[in-house]
């Protein structure tokens, strides 16, 4: 058998057969499937056309969509995300089985038009082409595949404008039951994220000497620790004060120990407890007459507060866990009230002279 070492052509059996190498400097030999030479030749001119600009990698016919995903979990857990990666049953549904070289902008443009058809959000469409996107971003960097389809993710234009006014979350306070109320006044006084933070807090967060609320590395949706301290702000400090009573009067009763500061439910799982808590608010907010708002609401209202009490926004930021700025601002929502504060403010300037 004859054949060409780097680059060429030779016979094998019946077919023809190319090597070349490839953009990493592997010798690669694969049948041309072709009998007549100058076939042989045409496909081996498209290897050479394909290895100039750049596009060529001989594993990418290989590669599948269940390869992606795996390189996309591992990517997650490497990071250690606390979420998981959006790959749902629609994106399994579309591309199981298929190479990544198959999976084509088209073809994502129309998953992603039939997906809207079917009455999907814009958010939950973009969080899977998103999550694909990304997928192949990891392929191109292992040198896996060479080239990635276009993947856009459009603004859905959805943010939410729900705040509460102090009136509105006295009265839903006033309809929720007494193990639910103190993991919601912290809400509010923090903008804390509910499930991942609040919920999950303990004892061992919260520094009595130093009087701050401590949250370590790793535990928050970013990956950085923070601090929200209470000494200069009484109403958190006299929550946790009743908090720290009313688990000492639990344990002297019954000799349950917990170390969560708002230990409701807590044999249950982290998703039992959270799901509890947003039942209990909804009804809550139904009695009172504000049906619509969710828990999530208590955050943005937390920001507002901050931005109405003039703290600067890096300190802001730091205190909510907001990691960019392009999000925090999202949730800085100027309402009615404070921008007729802002128009008398300026009323009270001197006219400007003509």
């Amino acid at each position: 058998m004859k054949y060409t070492k780097r680059n060429g052509l030779y016979r094998r059996g019946s077919y023809w057969w190319m090597s070349y190498v490839d953009q990493h400097g592997k010798l690669i030999r694969e049948s041309t499937k072709c009998e007549l030479k100058t076939d042989a030749q045409t496909k081996l001119d498209k290897v050479r056309v394909s290895k100039a600009d750049g596009t060529l990698v001989s594993s990418a016919r290989k590669v599948t969509f269940e390869d992606l995903v795996a390189m996309l979990k591992a990517d997650y857990t490497a990071k250690g995300n606390r979420s998981k990666p959006r790959i749902t049953h629609a994106l399994k549904d579309a591309f199981d089985g298929a190479l990544a070289v198959s999976i084509t902008t088209s073809r994502i443009r129309q998953y992603e038009a039939d997906r809207l058809t079917a009455g999907v959000s814009r958010s939950t469409v973009n969080a899977e082409l998103a999550a694909l996107r990304r997928a192949f971003h990891l392929a191109l960097e292992a040198g896996k595949l060479a080239v990635s389809p276009v993947i856009k993710t459009p603004d859905p234009q959805n943010a939410r404008a729900g705040f509460l006014e102090p009136k509105t979350l006295a009265a839903i306070l006033a309809e929720l039951p007494e193990w639910a109320k103190p993991v919601v006044e912290f809400l509010a006084l923090t903008g804390w994220r509910v499930r991942s933070e609040a919920l999950a807090l303990t004892w061992k967060n919260v520094d009595g000497r130093a009087k701050v609320v401590r949250l370590e590395p790793g535990t928050t949706k970013n990956g950085r620790g923070r601090e929200f301290p209470f000494s200069e702000y009484p109403a958190l400090k006299a929550l946790l004060d009743r908090q720290r009573g009313e688990q000492s009067r639990i344990e002297r009763e019954t000799g349950a120990e917990s170390p969560f500061v708002f230990p409701i439910l807590q044999e249950t799982s982290p998703d039992r407890r959270y799901k509890a808590l947003r039942r209990t608010w909804r009804a809550a907010c139904r009695k009172a007459q504000h049906a619509g708002l969710i828990l999530h609401d208590l955050r943005r209202t937390a920001v507002r507060n901050l931005e109405r009490a003039g703290v600067s926004r890096s300190v802001a930021m730091s205190l909510t866990g907001h990691q960019t700025e392009a999000v925090y601002r999202r949730y800085a929502i100027v309402d009615s009230a404070s921008q007729r504060e802002g128009v008398a403010k300026l009323a009270k300037l001197e006219a400007i002279p003509s």
